[in-house]
């Protein structure tokens, strides 16, 4: 029951909206005369004006009663004392051990209570830098954060529990995504098989978690190190399958002779049956999902997604127009920001980094494009089975569901490359799904050599360029117009924003941004890459599906190495190719044989006396 101050309260606002309202009543003197009544339609209206003020006028009162804001607190420690706690840090005095403090600062939030130590360092031009930051609380003088090095700048390397993917990062969830993706794909049934470039090549996928582990405690001077050895694998393990597929080759007579029933499709090597394949796609879908909808968070990349698509459907280009919080959130192509408009226009954006419904909407349907195209292109390879694995392998691997949990668009970079895959054939299909890749993300313009060239059967250059070009420009006009929307000052944002800054990048996320000093190598590394790309324009010159993934997944591998900022949630842009290389059991290659003359017929041969 409502106390009787309450309902006193709430009959005083209704009188004194009433008086104030202005409606005095006249008492006529003069004979009564006919009133005409009101319409239900406009009594409805008269009560609702009626309910509106009465509640405008009690927000107006509970503000006027608010308690006044509390003044600021007084810090109970001195500058000097937060400065001898801060010292007493053995990561500040190991991180400063080798540098030199030119002078240090301390600052105080009143309203979290915390004291921060700045340590700065200064070069020789005469800039600062600040090298250490520790946070001490007010109330208890305890160090409650250490930051040191690209932790001040970067919050992602600070090591915040949950910052990305939340609960996908539990050892349990991430050790059964791990066995869920391993096991099926094993031969169990067969143990000699066991030790075999599969199984390495699959636990090599696999121990990219080893880095990420160093990386969620925020130490990312041993977290970056520790992803190269698995992407160099990868990357010239790929390139062998494919150097290998060439090499063994040979004419279509040769395996008649051999093998007259030799099989011409690839099969699913894992022994679980079909049934289970199918259960445990279930359940992978299940986990995956379940973890988005339930404990997810949406980083900065689905943050630009949304408000790009804002920005769409108010009329103006995302270049140069995004807001403070999110200076950075308009190097991406404009498939990016396309992408979003229908989930934006369902659960439109409220000018605020909230849950953002939107993306996830949208990083959910990303990856079921990227799971339907796994199926559809295991099914269009070698059948059903081959599909459900496929669909499996990506559903289970666990980088793909950190890049669902963190809502980025990643998995739209892989979609469109997949669905490449399966029009693979067709050649302005290949060249429309590679454009609209390059309309999200630009690292997959290093296939566009290889992918020019028609697979298996080989088809004149002519025949296959034009088309292959035209699906390349589909892509432009599909997403290109939003480029417009502001005129020439749109494509000139575009550049700037996009590929002007990535080039002039900074980022502690890879070697060439913690070890400035081997920058001569990354140029010399990006030289070798775009050298095998124009390589492959020629070279193999049989090009079938196995020979093509292989290829792609390497000179994509090939483009990651020798990024500035490099993070895990790229993986899922090679993870396609490297699982049509290394999943299903491939037949050995054939090609056609060479014609050749019909031999003359041997003379016939003279008997030959023989002396007895």
């Amino acid at each position: 029951m409502r106390s009787p101050r309450r309902v006193l309260a709430a009959l005083l606002v209704a009188v004194a909206v009433v008086a104030a309202a202005g409606a005095p009543v006249a008492i006529a003197q003069e004979a009564p005369r006919a009133i005409d009544e009101p319409t239900p339609s406009e009594a409805g209206r008269a009560a609702q004006d009626l309910v509106d003020a009465v509640a405008g006028k009690a927000a107006e009162i509970r503000e006027s009663l608010a308690a006044p804001p509390a003044p600021e607190r007084e810090p109970t420690l001195t500058d000097d004392e937060v400065t001898a706690i801060a010292r007493t840090s053995d990561e500040l005095a190991e991180w400063v051990e080798d540098r030199t403090i030119f002078r240090t600062a301390v600052s105080f939030d009143a309203e979290k209570g915390i004291h921060t130590y700045f340590a700065v360092s200064k070069d020789d031009a005469g800039d600062e830098t600040v090298e250490a930051q520790v946070l001490v609380a007010d109330d208890s003088g305890q160090i409650t954060e250490v930051r040191t090095g690209p932790q001040v700048s970067w919050m992602m390397a600070r090591g915040y529990d949950g910052a990305f993917g939340r609960a996908i990062n539990r050892p349990a969830v991430w050790l059964a995504l791990c066995a869920l993706f391993l096991i099926p794909l094993l031969p169990l049934t067969r143990p000699r098989r066991l030790l075999s470039w599969r199984t390495l090549d699959l636990l090599v996928l696999l121990s990219f978690s080893v880095s990420l582990i160093w990386f969620n405690r925020g130490e990312v001077f041993t977290s970056v190190p520790l992803q190269y050895p698995p992407m160099v694998y990868l990357g010239l393990r790929l390139a062998w399958i494919a150097v290998s597929r060439v090499r063994a080759a040979r004419p279509a007579a040769e395996d008649e002779a051999r093998a007259p029933s030799v099989r011409r499709r690839p099969a699913f090597g894992g022994w679980a049956p079909t049934w289970l394949l199918v259960t445990l796609l279930a359940v992978s879908l299940a986990l995956r999902f379940g973890l988005n909808a339930f404990d997810a968070n949406v980083i900065d990349v689905g943050y630009a997604g949304v408000i790009g698509a804002d920005r769409i459907q108010q009329g103006a280009t995302p270049y140069g127009t995004m807001p403070s919080d999110c200076g950075s959130c308009d190097t991406y192509g404009p498939l990016n920001y396309i992408a979003y408009v229908p989930f934006e226009f369902a659960q439109p954006w409220n000018g605020k980094w909230d849950a953002l419904p939107a993306a996830h909407g949208a990083a959910t349907m990303f990856d079921i494009l990227c799971l339907a195209g796994m199926l559809m292109l295991g099914w269009r390879i070698s059948g059903l089975r081959l599909g459900i694995g496929l669909a499996l392998a990506w559903a289970a691997f666990p980088f793909t569901g950190y890049a669902l949990e963190t809502n980025s668009n990643d998995s739209l970079v892989a979609a469109m490359l997949i669905w490449g895959l399966v029009a693979a054939r067709h050649p302005v299909g290949r060249g429309l799904m590679l454009g609209l890749a390059l309309g999200t993300k630009f690292a997959p313009a290093i296939l566009l050599p290889l992918w020019s060239r028609h697979p298996f059967p080989r088809r004149p250059a002519g025949r296959t360029l034009l088309p292959f070009a035209a699906g390349l420009l589909g892509a432009v006009v599909l997403t290109g117009w939003v480029l417009l929307l502001d005129g020439g000052d749109g494509l000139r944002a575009f550049w700037s924003r996009t590929i002007g800054y990535q080039l002039g990048r900074e980022s502690p996320f890879s070697l060439w941004g913690q070890y400035p000093a081997l920058r001569p190598v990354q140029i010399g590394l990006m030289a070798l890459v775009a050298v095998a790309g124009l390589i492959v324009l020629r070279w193999p010159r049989r090009l079938d599906m196995l020979t093509m993934s292989a290829l792609s997944g390497a000179l994509l591998i090939g483009v990651e190495l020798t990024l500035t900022h490099w993070f895990y949630l790229y993986i899922p842009w090679f993870l396609p190719f490297a699982l049509i290389a290394m999943v299903p059991d491939w037949p050995q290659p054939v090609r056609a044989q060479r014609p050749v003359a019909e031999a003359a017929p041997a003379p016939a041969l003279e008997p030959v006396a023989v002396a007895t």
